[in-house]
């Protein structure tokens, strides 16, 4: 049995837009955060979703 290789990611890993490495909790003091960039633009919004 073959196990497919998967493809590799479209982009690299990044915030959208209006989120940066300040919004991280740390989990560990000794593996820090990958830096990684912000996508440019206005800051992503998701609508509400109501209570059910």
């Amino acid at each position: 049995m073959n196990i497919p290789t998967p493809k590799a990611p479209a982009s690299n890993a990044h915030f959208p837009a209006g989120l940066s490495n300040a919004d991280i909790e740390q989990a560990y003091a000794s593996t820090p955060f990958p830096t990684l960039s912000t996508d440019p633009g206005p800051v992503t919004t998701v609508a509400p979703v109501p209570p059910s």
